[in-house]
């Protein structure tokens, strides 16, 4: 069953809010998404709810998406932009390889170009959601260090820096619209979920933030992997290029306590214990904190 939208309201100047409710789960609730006009030529928009954040980007040529929330929500994703367009999703760019930005691949079977680094091909060829059929999910274009899409206003280029949440984290900038969508490598100010088993990296993941913050220019505003700035964000409290800068010196930070812990032969419990890191960071969540020192020390002892 599906359903309409349930909200749609217009907050400030060039910030478009929309809540859309799509087909229902389960237990017949509404699948709700948040859709943000990024405020720039209004071609650009951050859904959120249901997974990872989604960029959709209203080229001439048709929808580029950004990563597309978990499986079963891409009716949702459709439902919102109907809301601002026509057009058809002709793109979709994954930005790594979970479910909860790669699940809704499956709901856009008429979707030209699945784009993603190739080592995020080869970790979503190992999950089950890819088997068999649906293996025509799968990404169709892949590219190593640097790849651009489209030309003129609508260009998106995709880098890649190295390992860090995953082993190909993919950075989608917007030059036009002076935007960038950071996936997990920037999730939010927290501690990352480091995912080993897909070839993630505590240790390497500073050193591929400093890359990314060197190697790209020109960027205003930052989209993160998961939460949603409050409505009428787009005038000053979307994430900046310089939050990106601090949250690659927060992780640079973490892991030099860390290896310090480390050569001093601290155990696990203790180096979490006596994390200290500067004040600047104090409204960081340090949620994953144990779980992010247990996987430096074990790369440390390879």
């Amino acid at each position: 069953m599906r359903r309409g939208i349930v909200l749609g309201v217009l907050i400030g100047v060039g910030t478009l809010s929309i809540a859309a409710a799509g087909s229902q789960g389960q237990q017949g609730a509404p699948k709700i998404i948040r859709m943000q006009s990024m405020g720039v030529r209004d071609n650009l928009y951050l859904l959120s709810g249901g997974g990872g954040n989604t960029a959709a980007l209203i080229a001439d040529t048709g929808v580029v998406l950004v990563d597309t929330k978990l499986a079963g929500w891409g009716q949702s994703i459709l439902d919102a932009l109907k809301m601002v367009t026509d057009t058809p999703v002709t793109t979709v760019i994954n930005t790594h390889t979970h479910g909860d930005h790669t699940g809704g691949n499956n709901d856009f079977p008429t979707v030209v170009d699945i784009v993603a680094h190739e080592n995020t091909k080869a970790n979503m060829q190992k999950m089950d959601a890819f088997k068999g059929t649906n293996a025509k999910f799968l990404p169709n274009k892949t590219y190593t260090a640097k790849m651009s899409l489209l030309d003129g206003r609508d260009r998106i280029d995709l880098y890649y820096f190295g390992a860090g949440h995953t082993s190909g984290d993919t950075i989608v900038v917007f030059p036009a619209l002076r935007v960038a969508h950071l996936g997990d490598l920037f999730p939010s100010k927290a501690t990352p979920f480091i995912d080993t088993s897909n070839g993630g990296s505590g240790v390497a993941f500073p050193e591929t933030l400093a890359k990314a913050v060197a190697g790209i220019n020109d960027v205003d505003r930052v989209i993160t992997g998961h939460g949603a700035p409050p409505p009428g964000a787009v005038a000053g409290r979307m994430p900046t290029w310089k939050d990106l800068q601090e949250y690659a010196d927060f992780n640079r930070d973490f892991l030099a306590a860390v290896q310090d812990a480390f050569k001093a032969g601290k155990s696990t419990d203790e180096a979490v214990a006596g994390l200290k890191l500067p004040e600047r960071y104090k409204e960081y969540s340090m949620e994953r904190a144990k779980a992010n020192v247990q996987t430096i020390y074990n790369e440390l002892k390879k």
